[in-house]
């Protein structure tokens, strides 16, 4: 959890995401909302499953190659029923349904889908957050298998750079501090390809700006520790923290209540009290719709107070 730890600082934990980025997962919520935190809807395309039907001629290799109605029709009422899932599925998770997700992808009979399985990652990962030890620990290894194999699938998508740096760096910090440490600079460079695929998604710069945060959050003693396993240890700053929590909020306003609350952190990091302020409220003012929330209108209550 940021702030309570540079474990949490360090990394994308995002219990802070879970709604809203669509295709790009990162864990919110598309559902409209009020005033604040209204789960970010984005259009995605579907990637449709290829199915290559060839038919040969027994007898001559030089047959002229035929398509199968019967099997043309199949394909298509494939394509169909994949967009038809997906749909439920998003719509299910947006609106913080996530076993209903969960269970609804895990019935569609091509699980090795991309669609399918980014999904599953982004679904599997949000059910952990309010998930009790050790089944919580199961459902995070579960969903880095899901976000490993979608990047397999196709690494040309932002969606499945986004996944697997979010459930890398949770993974990871099941396996201990050094395995954490050790993976940021593998979890930093999906976080940026994720970013120059799709500079529209704001969830992307949400979780790019968490890893700047956190790295620029570590006191002297925490930063030795990074030092004795990097020559050149992974850098950040505040300012690039707040310029990405801001390209953030831009592309999509409101878009997640966790941005808020880190903008105003970032702010009073670089003692701009006024606007650290602001944000800080509007964090402690969001309509709790899920764990994120929560966690975000607690953490902004306490430090509004001292503020």
């Amino acid at each position: 959890m940021i702030g309570r730890s540079w474990i949490g600082r360090l990394l994308i934990n995002l219990p802070q995401i879970t709604r809203g980025a669509l295709r790009s997962g990162f864990p919110f919520s598309r559902r409209a909302r009020p005033l604040v935190i209204p789960g970010a809807r984005q259009k995605q395309s579907v990637l449709k499953p290829l199915l290559f039907v060839t038919s040969f001629s027994l007898f001559s290799s030089k047959a002229k190659q035929q398509e199968d109605p019967v099997v043309s029709k199949m394909a298509e009422e494939t394509v169909k029923t994949l967009n038809e899932t997906i749909e439920h599925a998003d719509q299910l998770f947006d609106e913080n349904n996530f076993q209903e997700a969960y269970d609804l992808l895990q019935k569609y009979p091509q699980k090795d889908t991309y669609e399918i399985k980014w999904r599953l990652a982004r679904v599997t990962y949000s059910l952990s957050k309010a998930t009790a030890s050790p089944r919580k620990e199961e459902l995070v290894r579960e969903a880095f298998g899901y976000a490993e194999e979608a990047l397999a699938l196709n690494d040309a998508d932002f969606a499945s750079h986004k996944w697997y740096s979010i459930l890398l760096d949770a993974k990871s910090g099941l396996d201990g501090i050094k395995e954490r440490v050790t993976q940021l600079e593998t979890v930093k460079k999906h976080m940026q390809r994720a970013v120059e695929l799709n500079p529209n998604d704001p969830t992307s710069w949400y979780i790019l700006g968490q890893f700047y945060y956190g790295l620029a959050d570590l006191p002297w003693y925490q930063r030795k520790i990074v030092s004795t396993i990097f020559a050149t240890p992974p850098t950040g700053t505040y300012e690039q923290a707040l310029e990405c929590f801001e390209k953030a909020e831009n592309t999509k306003p409101n878009f997640y209540s966790m941005n808020y609350l880190m903008l105003g952190k970032t702010y009073q990091a670089l003692k701009q009290a006024d606007k650290a302020k602001e944000f800080i409220t509007l964090a402690a003012n969001v309509a709790v719709l899920n764990e994120d929330d929560k966690q975000c209108k607690e953490e902004a209550t306490k430090l509004l107070k001292k503020l």
